[in-house]
């Protein structure tokens, strides 16, 4: 089905998970689809940089930019759906000022809609156990009905389950397998006794993605193998790594971490090729990419057991604990640091679950949810006319 498609993202590698998965769907979609994609960024948002979309023009793939406003938003989608001919809207994000745009300019020009949620909720501030405002309800409740003139596209299974607990109720979806990863081919696969750090910690750093357990997990691992080595790899901004230090000071095991930062490209690949294990103790998340990219490696996993883990890491190679067990995270990292045999088999069971994700298979599930909606649409508008 060719089709003139309409997306509103900001594809970009060095950016965040959201703007990472554009730039790789839209990549496979260039070579896989012949429909013609028209990506709209949106300045205000600021997500990503200029170099990746230049590098996704193609015959059947061009780049336009957004001026920031909410009218200009508007008038800009409206002048672009009509002179490019579009025919269905895709928002890339779940913002909802963007989605109200994009779903208004969908309502004036006749075009379908779609909405593809990159987080649980993106919006609603929400962890586990946070007691919802007035506010938060009111917007669930806002966003629900708006949801009803949208076609919503997880880019997760596991998506559903944090809409769910934020009692968000959206009965149509469909969703994409999650992530994949493309490994450099220029590194090797580095045996236990050539990896020189014992635990990694990979994320966008927050107190949700549980930075604040490293220091207690630690502080325990260390009781067990004083000469433990750890490096911490993620964007954190200047107050929160200081509150890091001081915790890893207090806990007395600052001497055993170091934190990088934000490491992109080969160089954070590297890091996870000579790291033994990656630690995971984080409380919300969609699908956890930095998990994914730790098994291409080789680098097996230890998490709590939250929906993005128990649904889309199928594989013992990711041991899933307790939500919140500090005790149980430091017990299991000892386990797989201590037997280089069940670390060498966890290992080759990370390799070859990681090998199941595809970019490829990714663009094709968003191509196939798009499909099924418009035959779905297509066949109800003929039975209405018999």
């Amino acid at each position: 089905m060719d089709m003139r498609v309409l997306v509103i993202a900001w594809p970009c590698i060095h950016s965040g998970g959201a703007e990472r998965w554009w730039y790789y769907v839209l990549s496979e979609l260039r070579k896989i689809s012949t429909s013609y994609y028209l990506i709209a960024i949106p300045l205000s948002l600021n997500r990503g940089c200029y170099k990746c979309p230049k590098t996704l023009n193609s015959s059947n793939m061009s780049i336009v930019y957004m001026k920031s406003g909410f009218i200009s938003w508007i008038k800009t989608l409206i002048k672009i759906i009509k002179e490019r001919r579009v025919d269905i809207v895709i928002c890339g994000y779940q913002t909802p000022r963007l989605v109200l745009a994009t779903l208004l300019v969908s309502i004036l020009t006749g075009r379908r809609h779609f909405t593809v949620f990159h987080s649980p909720i993106g919006w609603v501030p929400y962890t586990q156990g946070v007691k919802l405002s007035k506010r938060i309800k009111l917007l669930i409740r806002l966003y629900e009905f708006l949801n009803r003139l949208s076609h919503s596209i997880f880019c997760s299974p596991s998506v559903i389950c944090d809409l769910r607990r934020v009692h968000l109720n959206i009965k149509t979806f469909c969703y994409t397998k999650g992530s994949a990863v493309r490994k450099p081919i220029s590194i090797a696969y580095h045996r236990y006794e050539d990896r020189d750090i014992d635990l990694v910690y990979l994320a966008s750093i927050s107190r949700a993605k549980g930075v604040y357990d490293i220091p207690l997990i630690l502080k325990k691992i260390k009781e067990k193998i004083p000469n433990i080595r750890m490096v911490i790899i993620g964007r954190m901004p200047d107050d929160l790594r200081e509150e890091i230090e001081e915790l890893l000071k207090a806990y007395e095991v600052k001497n055993h971490v170091k934190i990088l930062g934000y490491v992109d490209g080969i160089e954070k690949f590297k890091i996870l090729a000579k790291s033994k294990v990656m630690i995971y103790p984080s409380y919300i998340d969609t699908f956890a990419i930095s998990v994914l990219e730790a098994l291409t490696m080789g680098t097996p996993a230890i998490a709590y057991a939250i929906p993005a883990i128990v649904i889309n890491y199928k594989t013992d190679a990711v041991i899933k604990i307790p939500i919140g067990s500090i005790d149980e995270m430091a017990k299991r990292a000892v386990e797989i640091l201590s037997n280089v045999q069940y670390y060498q088999e966890l290992s080759m069971k990370a390799i070859d679950y990681a090998s199941t994700y595809t970019w490829n298979d990714i663009a094709r599930d968003l191509l196939t949810c798009i499909i099924r909606i418009e035959e779905k649409r297509s066949s109800s508008s003929c039975m209405k006319i018999r």
